[in-house]
């Protein structure tokens, strides 16, 4: 027994260490979750001896799988101007330190297979103190499902300057994934500002 559970140790460690070296292209990312349940079934029936345990692992080794997820297209424009954004959301109020505002967190299309994208899109105001020309702000997103992150994606930092910003960015969807409703986190941040909002997709069987 406790031979079985060093050998699993030793696999879950190249496990973690191939997901930390895959974060490259688009067969990475779909390729995480197979190889991510395959490892993980030997785990499992390492430490078990029967299938009971290969199963177990599988599951597991599968949300393994998930957390080389990352983003294939991006890009960041600014839609607004800081006195649109002043007119539109009437933010009269003067700041004394950079604040960042979520307008809105899309994703699209709401329905999608394993293996096909989506497209996430993060609207956004940045408000700056009077005399500060920009700042830098940290956008990123998390893949969620039942209340659980599941994987999360790299974040962009960005030098920014007051008004309305639109980042858009496209992921693929894991082939293996399980049928279901998952909720994408949109988070923005500059200094110690930070808001988030939520858009679902569902992936069919």
């Amino acid at each position: 027994m406790k031979n079985r559970i060093v050998v699993a140790g030793v696999l879950s460690s190249v496990v973690a260490l191939s997901g930390c070296e895959s974060t490259g292209g688009t067969q990475d990312q779909m390729a995480g979750a197979g190889i991510g349940a395959l490892v993980g079934a030997g785990v499992g029936a390492l430490v078990t001896g029967d299938a009971r345990g290969a199963a177990a692992g599988a599951a597991i080794g599968g949300l393994m799988g998930l957390a080389v997820v990352s983003i294939n297209q991006y890009q960041a424009r600014q839609v607004r101007s800081s006195a649109a954004d002043t007119r539109i959301y009437g933010l009269s109020q003067p700041v004394s330190s950079p604040q960042v505002k979520i307008r809105q967190g899309s994703s699209s299309p709401k329905t999608v297979r394993a293996g096909q994208s989506i497209d996430i899109n993060t609207d956004y105001s940045v408000l700056l103190p009077s005399g500060k020309s920009s700042t830098s702000v940290t956008e990123s997103w998390a893949l969620k499902k039942d209340g659980k992150e599941v994987a999360k994606l790299p974040s962009k930092n960005s030098s920014r300057t007051a008004g309305g910003w639109a980042a858009e960015a496209e992921i693929t969807v894991p082939s293996g994934i399980e049928p279901g409703t998952y909720v994408i986190e949109h988070r923005v941040k500059s200094g110690s500002s930070y808001d988030t909002d939520e858009s679902t997709f569902v992936v069919r069987a």
